[in-house]
């Protein structure tokens, strides 16, 4: 099993016809393919290793509200930068929200340092490695520099390192590639995690782009726990997470295949997070957005199911707060402070319930139809 090889000729043509018979995109096919061998003929792992290997520390930051992709992709990382002899912090830019990221981060005893929380090592290292996510990369005032990206979606970066092969289904799929390039074979810690990034990444394969993440499933499977893999597609659900959700069905109104729903206040955001997740497996919905208000601030969950729509563009199109918008293609969140509106009395509350579930919904509706 050869990863990182590029397709031969006839594969090449075999693909582009196979997706020209299904109303695929040829030409876009042919530039993933080609994502992964650059036109010198260097390896990202190559590209990677040498903007790498130089540092003596290197931060790996996940984005704010890291998806279990993000954190394995991190996981992985740090044993590839490990392997090139340099040490390997993770860091997020936001707290871990999601009950099963958080689920994911206490069963592999993740050392993950939230910045802006007392993460003062930051500064320590030498330079940044962004992995996962969407849209724009972090760029922590230059202390360190951020000098590659690392994620299965395209980004629009200009000096900076980017593997980013678009024929990947999840950034767990590209670090397990990365590694077996290198030769590096992950232990069973390691291993599981990406395992369990990738069909995470993917939604068990419903995601899936194409035969490079059932590869690396392949590749994982030999050395993972597969039964700690069964522990983590089962985390437990709080009740109040459980109430969340049944108010997020209750309240949801559907065009097309969007779905937004309104459940108010919220004692954390990861119950959004759950909600918006249920909502994708209701008939016919295939993106859905979540609302509520939490810590005085309209909190926003947005997940998207179909490869036509992207739940970061969403949100940064109906909010136009790209600042307090983090995410990426498949899942996103967004944060509008209620500013003076959160000292509003008791006999105007309803009133401002009323204005903020109308003017979220149709700033979502809006953003979904024009995207």
């Amino acid at each position: 099993m050869a990863f990182g090889s590029p397709f031969t000729g006839v594969e090449t043509v075999a693909v582009a016809a196979m997706l020209l018979l299904s109303g695929g995109f040829v030409l876009y096919a042919a530039q993933s393919v080609s994502d992964w061998r650059r036109d010198d003929g260097e390896q990202p792992v190559d590209e990677l290793r040498n903007t790498v290997a130089g540092q003596n520390r290197v931060a790996l930051v996940v984005p704010e509200g890291p998806s279990i992709d993000a954190l394995a992709a991190a996981m992985g990382l740090q044993t590839l930068s490990t392997e090139w002899g340099v040490t390997a912090q993770l860091f997020a830019e936001g707290p871990v929200t999601g009950e099963d990221s958080k689920t994911f981060c206490n069963i592999f005893d993740l050392e993950l340092s939230v910045i802006g929380e007392g993460a003062e090592e930051l500064t320590d290292a030498g330079a940044a490695v962004a992995v996962g996510g969407g849209g724009g990369v972090p760029r922590l005032s230059n202390n360190p520099p951020v000098v590659a990206v690392v994620r299965h979606r395209p980004t629009a970066e200009e000096n900076i390192l980017t593997v980013t092969p678009t024929d990947d289904g999840s950034t767990s799929t590209t670090v397990t590639r990365l590694l077996e390039e290198e030769g590096v074979v992950p232990d069973q810690r390691v291993a599981t995690a990406l395992l369990h990034g990738v069909r995470a990444g993917t939604r068990e394969f419903r995601r899936a782009n194409g035969k490079r993440d059932y590869e690396a499933a392949g590749f994982l499977h030999t050395y993972a726990d597969l039964g700690r893999i069964e522990d983590l597609r089962s985390p437990g659900m709080s009740g109040d997470t459980f109430d969340v959700i049944s108010d997020a069905i209750a309240n949801r109104e559907r065009r097309a295949s969007f779905a937004v729903t309104n459940v108010g206040a919220v004692p954390s955001v990861s119950a959004l997070e759950e909600a918006a997740d249920t909502m994708l497996r209701l008939e016919g919905v295939s993106t859905a957005a979540v609302f509520g208000i939490h810590e005085e601030t309209i909190v926003v969950s947005c997940r998207a199911e179909d490869v036509r729509t992207n739940a970061f563009d969403i949100l940064d199109s109906a909010f136009g707060t790209s600042e307090t918008t983090g995410g990426n293609t498949d899942a996103a969140t967004a944060r509008v402070p209620l500013g003076l509106f959160a000292q509003v009395d008791g006999d105007h509350e309803e009133t401002l319930d009323m204005l903020i579930d109308a003017s979220t919904r149709k700033a979502l509706f809006e953003a979904f139809e024009s995207s």
